[in-house]
């Protein structure tokens, strides 16, 4: 596909939607098909379409004019483009749009690293770490696993060698690095684009498995991520997985060893920069959060995220709604901030 280019002729009036006053434009390059795709996706979502010189269409709707020349140049013009590019084209394709916006302050799609102000990208220290990786691989995140309240869920994401610069493109870096609504769009990109597993663990099931477990986390983390990670190797024939590393003893290697000599298990921390396990990291975060907002509204509490002060308040209002046989429906009843409120509630 063509790269953008912000040059050729200015769109006259009639094709900038007839008068309306535009909040900014963006401009790139699509290939027949992928106009067609969008042609094929506006119409599905209400736009009208109307003829103008030079154009093989401009479609109207949600506050946004957008026209599609001859020369394959697409000329987006409204409110919210940066969004509207990437839930129409995906965010491959809408990295690649001239014109955009730097985010509001504070609203950053990708959350400050360090001091320095660096944003996405990898320290050269990471750099040489990803270097050493296989390219093609298997990646696989958790998310959950501090907080309090919500779901474990377990990821798993194939990323063949083809797939990685896309990735890449595309800004997919590990989930914590990146706001709410980046992740959702992240989200769902990867699972129409690769292979992937995922398993969301509510807490009445991660508390029964916690017991089977012996009360180990890690003996229960290890187990779905062989189970997603073979099965995934099974579906795409890759040959290496990366896991982020969660014990030092790293016994998914040692689960999978066995029962498949031919799977390379990588199993080290901040695993994130490589991109399957940043996708993965991706996908886990989204099932997470989307859970937990769900949990929050069937109990009518708000829960919140992590283990810190916000947690022991929403605790006490739990069991003031709902009393204590019921907190296993929302929390991990092995963390000691359940535990200490348990202890200290009275109705």
């Amino acid at each position: 596909m063509d790269r953008p280019t912000g040059g050729g002729r200015r769109p006259a009036a009639a094709d900038r939607g007839g008068g309306m006053s535009p909040h900014g434009t963006r401009v790139l390059v699509l290939d027949e098909a992928a106009g067609q795709r969008l042609a094929d996706d506006l119409n599905r979502a209400g736009y009208r379409f109307r003829h103008v010189a030079n154009a093989r269409y401009q479609a109207r709707g949600e506050g946004v004019v957008a026209t599609l020349y001859r020369s394959g140049k697409l000329v987006v013009q409204g409110a919210g483009l940066d969004s509207w590019l990437e839930r129409h084209l995906g965010p491959v394709l809408a990295a690649r749009a001239t014109g955009r916006d730097r985010p509001p302050p504070g609203k950053a799609e990708v959350e400050p690293r360090n001091g320095n102000g660096r944003n996405g990208g990898l320290d050269p220290e990471e750099e040489r770490r990803l270097a050493s990786l296989p390219a093609a691989a298997i990646g696989s995140d958790e998310a959950g696993k501090g907080d309090t309240f919500g779901p474990l869920v377990v990821c798993a994401l194939a990323a063949p060698e083809d797939g990685l610069a896309a990735l890449r493109e595309a800004g997919v870096w590990d989930s914590k690095r990146l706001t709410d609504q980046r992740v959702r769009v992240l989200a769902g990109w990867l699972r129409r684009e690769y292979a992937h597993l995922e398993r969301v663990i509510g807490p009445d099931e991660y508390n029964q498995l916690h017991r089977e477990h012996g009360g180990n986390l890690n003996h229960l983390l290890a187990a779905v991520h062989a189970e997603l990670v073979a099965e995934l190797h099974r579906r795409t024939g890759l040959k290496a997985a990366i896991v982020d590393r969660f014990s030092a003893t790293a016994p998914v290697g040692r689960l999978l060893r066995q029962s498949l000599p031919d799977l390379v298990v990588h199993e080290l921390p901040r695993a994130e920069v490589h991109p399957a396990v940043a996708g993965a990291s991706v996908l886990a975060r989204d099932r997470f959060l989307e859970n937990l907002q769900r949990l929050s509204e069937v109990m009518a509490v708000d829960l919140p995220r992590g283990s810190g002060s916000p947690v022991p308040p929403a605790l006490r209002r739990f069991l003031e709604i709902h009393g204590p046989e019921q907190i296993g429906r929302v929390a991990k009843l092995h963390f000691k901030n359940v535990q200490a409120a348990l202890e200290r509630w009275s109705p």
